[in-house]
């Protein structure tokens, strides 16, 4: 008898358990998206995109996620469509029972703001990823300007690497993120840095945020030796001279500094 009241059990639970999942499974089918949640987690840090511009790109594309059937809605095609929007450096999309679809956003991280000749700006990003510059919404880093030939880049997608140089010539862009690169992992320059400008021989000028020197960095190579060569200047003759004796600082020969006094 114990043997039948245990197999009748087993086999009701089995039948409520196929009967709860089919149950489950006709409502996830039936249920329709009603609402869509964005969240930009680091908002409080970049502003180059609004939930209400997700919100707005999702609403305009083919993705069509409100008034949908939820099990119809594949996140990796909407975390696909929202990575080739260029601030959009991550993107997560998940869904809920409720019938919410969840959107997570997180922001590039710029490192380094283009001004070419032709008055065209742009940003590179941490990654070495251009993007366009957003006029509503600048980001206050290293600026670089000056006579910088490359335009901004019109196609997605596109790196520092991507950029098509003739034979001979220098990757300006290039030289100049490597360089943003190391300011910006420095605490000590990137607390001393506040522009870069590149001159007509192509070299380039550090413009500091304490003093009125001009530093003379020529082109961008040797960056360690020629940032050993500047803080030796900085902590040991400085300290002694003052800050505002000299009026160039040249770095671009090597094992020397030239230093020219202010008129």
């Amino acid at each position: 008898m114990k043997r039948i009241l245990d197999v009748l059990f087993w086999t009701g639970l089995a039948a409520y358990y196929l009967t709860a999942m089919n149950f489950v499974s006709l409502c996830r089918r039936e249920k329709i998206c009603t609402s869509i949640e964005v969240k930009v987690l680091d908002s409080a840090r970049i502003h180059f995109i609004t939930p209400d511009d997700i919100l707005r790109l999702v609403n305009a594309s083919r993705l069509k996620l409100r008034g949908n059937a939820m099990d119809s809605i594949n996140t990796a095609t909407v975390e696909a469509q929202l990575l080739e929007v260029q601030p959009v450096h991550h993107a997560e999309a998940y869904k809920t029972f409720d019938g919410t679809v969840h959107i997570d956003i997180k922001q590039r991280i710029p490192l380094l703001r283009i001004i070419n000749r032709f008055g065209e700006s742009y940003y590179i990003d941490e990654t070495g990823y251009v993007m366009k510059h957003n006029r509503r919404y600048s980001v206050h880093v290293l600026a670089a300007n000056g006579h910088i030939d490359q335009r901004a880049p019109s196609q997605k997608g596109f790196g520092v690497q991507d950029l098509r140089i003739p034979d001979g010539k220098r990757n300006i862009i290039r030289e100049l993120f490597d360089l943003a690169e190391w300011i910006n992992n420095s605490r000590f320059w990137n607390a001393q840095i506040q522009q870069i400008y590149v001159n007509e021989h192509g070299e380039f000028e550090m413009i500091p945020r304490v003093g009125s020197q001009i530093i003379i960095f020529g082109k961008g190579d040797h960056i360690r030796e020629k940032f050993d060569k500047l803080e030796a200047l900085y902590r040991n003759g400085f300290n002694v001279t003052g800050w505002n004796k000299y009026g160039v600082i040249n770095l671009k020969y090597e094992g020397q500094i030239v230093c020219t006094k202010r008129d």
